[in-house]
């Protein structure tokens, strides 16, 4: 690298002027822009570098003495404008200037690059390749600026324009791209030239290509242009697909009767990557990990079937929003991901009704929340300054809040004008770029009403909002008093004062029949009135719980529900309202001891999600953060409440059960064996787990986990050998992942030590073993350990990390300080990490989300374990 720079300074001081601008920062000039681009690329997968050479038809705005273009880690070695040469003058760590002999007038003009570049064997960022059975496979993966590691190009999503891509590859492989192949020609040294048409405009992080050994399984066709469906698998695997077979073409028609329009491009395939955990929406050639699509006969999961349609869902809605139509700027990221979330979820509702989808739409939406509850929390559109804000874009306020928010405005709007609207945006917009404006106005034509003012208070501002609902009824007349604030846990420095325009839609029983209505709350303060003559039996103020908001409970609003409403809830409805009464303790707005009372008015709900978020009220204060002397009081709380149902689950599954008993199971045998210290449930689990490791048999695939780590937590060193050593001979990479996540569970301080240095032997790929840094947090007796260890070997943990999708491994190590849960502990933290993540890309926000969570755990101990200790005292065993 150092050598090519001095010989190009050297050309340049006899043959070129130095460039009279100084290299743009982080977004390219407006005034050069690719019209098309030709890429032809020499892929050997095993092979530690690629040669590439790219072709750009330019459209240039206005005089040029420099074409500023986006490349990391290449070696051009030559470049030509307008077919004379042209000097490759160094910028930036991700922007080249390309001067060419003479100043370049405005109008076309024609771009030659000749380079070179790196395949990564340790990160999936740029073109990277994974072994499987002794073969090499090549993958790319661009979003959200790694495209510049494969070609010089202009790395950003207004940059739209025609690709076509061209790779020569050993014969013996297959090679795909976005678009299908036109030709294959025979060259020396056993290589082969595929061709592939040209795509439609799309931007550089949408491209995509691939080689090895694959085998193809047909899937099939889209229903309204019959376009081939196909998924493409590692060698061997092809008789693993069989759900992903079934789930793509059915959940592709759905998607296109619900955009109104037809799949958009010429082909669809579904990609298989092995190790990997992402999945990525290139256009016609979409990239999924392995685990997410396919499974062994005999070792599928109910989870990841659910998940594998979810995902699979997600990113060929990707297909209209984000590839047909692409955000202008990583501001409007949410465009994207958001909506492909909130249709994933649409999706699963019309699919698999049975699979309660609503349910976990809910969940999601209050995992937003608690991300949203901190100061330090971005907003959904958020201003773009710096690598780090691209890469923290990609996170649950991006997916789940937004993905909430649009669902609420969905039903604001209505479901047919919200469609219609969605489909203008669509024909508008196609092949182009938008922005959140462009989305709103589509909406609002459709919707009957403006909704940008209401939903813009959404976007542009941080934070949940809290909605306090009391029942007045006096006179024959019923309204409910409605006040918004800002809602943020105790022990939080945010103001309570921002506002929002919130659609409150509440659901309500009087006379008998159910009844609801809808209301903006624009202002602090505001009445509904209720329908009917008297007094409601029961009200829900979020009906449906489709509102991104919390509802705090005055008076005796929730006591009524309870008791009168209960039965009439939805099981969403109940996980909802859940969500509210563990936020009203963390507020301050409940005493814990209250919420705990609640508990067993839930616990024997038939809904697995509802018993789930049930429990979470008994972990309001996790393990370590109790007293020791109260530990054993809680596990006695949870076994008199759960634990006679967990007992009658049991480890294995029973014939004629449900989906919905065995999730139970996964829900609740685990808690109760843990949490509540059931020596029966933990000696079974530790006689499975051994049986499982000896055998291979045993376990329900289902149950897998759950077995393993409950053992784990228990466990000696004997167990932990023998899960190394099954961890080691494991192919598959699901099975492999769970034994890895097993090893992270040893509560003795040297064997999560010890799970720890797997990671710095590199025993595993760095992309499956780094969790195992964290996995002692979740340990009251090691909590304290990764931080420590991070402290002690930081400098070998770098050295190993790869730069990752979407951003960068080493921002990640600042969690390690959530093991913390006090003032002092922040002090630390911040004190080690603050100097160092100004180096790692969207660390600076990780570290202030980190402490903010510190010092918010000591306030929230200190406000709720008196109460907290009250209501497990109070309760008789």
């Amino acid at each position: 690298m150092t050598f090519r720079f001095a010989l190009v300074l050297t050309i340049g001081l006899g043959l070129w002027a130095a460039p009279k601008e100084a290299p743009p920062g982080l977004r390219l000039p407006a005034t050069v822009r690719p019209v098309k681009q030709s890429a032809e690329l020499t892929l050997v997968p095993g092979s530690d570098t690629f040669q590439g050479r790219i072709d750009f038809d330019l459209d240039v705005r206005e005089p040029r003495d420099v074409v500023w273009i986006n490349a990391t880690g290449l070696t051009i070695s030559s470049a030509t404008v307008n077919g004379e040469p042209a000097e490759v003058t160094p910028g930036t760590k991700a922007v080249t200037g390309i001067v060419p002999k003479q100043s370049i007038p405005a109008g076309a003009a024609r771009l030659h690059i000749e380079y070179e570049g790196r395949i990564s064997k340790d990160s999936s960022a740029g073109v990277f390749q994974l072994q499987e059975g002794g073969n090499w496979y090549l993958y790319t993966q661009f979003e959200p600026t790694d495209a510049r590691r494969a070609f010089p190009c202009f790395d950003e999503p207004s940059f739209k324009s025609p690709w076509r891509i061209s790779l020569r590859v050993p014969a013996g492989l297959m090679a795909l791209s976005n678009t299908p192949e036109i030709s294959s020609t025979p060259e020396p040294n056993g290589m082969k030239l595929v061709r592939f048409a040209e795509t439609r405009p799309l931007p550089s992080y949408l491209v995509a290509f691939a080689a090895g050994p694959f085998e193809v399984v047909d899937a099939g066709r889209s229903a309204k242009r019959k376009v081939p469906l196909r998924i493409i698998v590692p060698r061997g695997h092809a008789d693993e697909a069989d759900f992903a077979k079934e789930a793509i073409p059915q959940i592709l028609t759905l998607l296109e009767d619900y955009f109104g329009r037809p799949y958009p491009y010429e082909k669809l395939d579904s990609i298989v990557m092995p190790i990997s955990n992402f999945a990525m929406e290139n256009a016609g050639l979409i990239t999924y990990g392995e685990s997410l699509l396919l499974a062994k006969a005999g070792q599928d999961t109910l989870n990841r079937r659910r998940g594998c349609a979810s995902v699979v869902a997600h990113e060929m809605a990707h297909q209209w929003f984000g590839d047909l139509v692409t955000t202008a700027w990583w501001d409007d990221i949410w465009l994207n991901e958001a909506f492909a979330t909130w249709t994933a979820d649409k999706m699963m509702e019309k699919w698999k009704p049975e699979w309660h989808a609503g349910v976990d739409r809910v969940e999601a939406r209050l995992f937003a929340m608690g991300l949203d509850s901190l100061v330090s929390a971005r907003r959904i559109r958020q201003p773009i300054e710096s690598e780090g804000d691209i890469a923290n874009a990609f996170d649950g306020i991006t997916y789940q809040k937004g993905g909430a928010v649009i669902r609420m405005f969905e039903q604001y709007a209505g479901q047919d004008g919200f469609r219609r609207g969605v489909q203008l945006y669509l024909k508008r917009h196609a092949d182009g770029n938008a922005t959140a404006s462009d989305f709103l106005a589509a909406v609002s034509e459709n919707a009957g009403r403006d909704v940008s003012p209401a939903f813009s208070s959404f976007l542009y501002q941080p934070g949940v909002p809290s909605v306090s609902a009391e029942l007045k009824c006096a006179g024959g007349k019923a309204v409910l008093a409605l006040s918004q604030k800002r809602s943020l846990p105790v022990g939080s420095a945010g103001s309570e004062n921002e506002r929002w325009s919130i659609p409150v839609c509440v659901k309500y029983e009087t006379s008998g029949s159910e009844q609801s209505d809808c209301i903006l709350l624009s202002e602090a303060s505001a009445e509904m009135a209720l329908k009917g003559k008297s007094c409601p039996a029961w009200v829900l103020p979020n009906s449906g719980e489709d509102g991104y908001y919390r509802v705090a409970y005055r008076g005796d609003l929730l006591s009524r529900l309870l008791e009168k409403g209960r039965g009439q809830l939805t099981a969403a409805e109940k996980v909802g309202v859940l969500g509210d009464i563990r936020a009203s303790v963390r507020t301050g707005d409940m005493p814990a001891a209250a919420a705990l009372k609640l508990v067993p008015e839930f616990a024997g709900d038939p809904s697995p999600q509802v018993v789930s978020n049930d429990i979470e009220i008994v972990g309001l204060l996790p393990e370590d953060e109790i007293p020791a002397e109260l530990v054993p009081k809680r596990a006695a709380f949870i076994r008199s409440i759960f634990g006679a149902r967990a007992e009658r689950f049991g480890w294995t599954p029973k014939s004629g059960e449900s989906e919905d008993d065995q999730l139970m199971r996964q829900s609740l045998v685990p808690f109760v064996a843990r949490g509540g210290q059931h020596k029966a449930l933990i000696d079974q689990a530790g006689k499975l787990a051994r049986e499982w490791l000896e055998t291979g048999k045993g376990i329900d695939p289902n149950m897998l986990g759950s077995v393993l780590g409950t053992a784990a937590q228990a466990g000696d060193r004997a167990l932990f050998d023998s899960m190394l050593a099954a961890a080691k001979k494991e192919q598959d990479p699901r099975i492999r992942s769970t034994l890895i996540g097993a090893l992270g569970s040893f509560r003795r301080p040297e064997l999560a030590t010890a799970a720890m240095n797997l990671f710095l032997a590199k025993t595993f790929d760095v992309r499956e073993s780094f969790g195992l840094l964290f996995e002692p947090l979740n340990n009251r007796e090691t909590s304290r350990m990764p931080f420590e260890f991070v402290r002690a070997h930081l400098d070998q943990i770098l050295q190993i990390l790869p730069r990752e999708v979407g951003g960068d491994f080493a921002a990640g190590l600042v969690e390690v300080g959530n093991a913390f849960c006090a003032p002092e502990g922040a002090e630390e933290v911040d004190q080690y990490f603050k100097s160092k993540v100004k180096d790692w890309i969207g660390g600076d926000r990780l570290l202030a989300n980190t402490l903010e969570n510190i010092r918010l755990c000591a306030a929230r101990k200190a406000a709720i374990l008196p109460s907290y200790a009250e209501g497990l005292s109070g309760m008789a065993f």
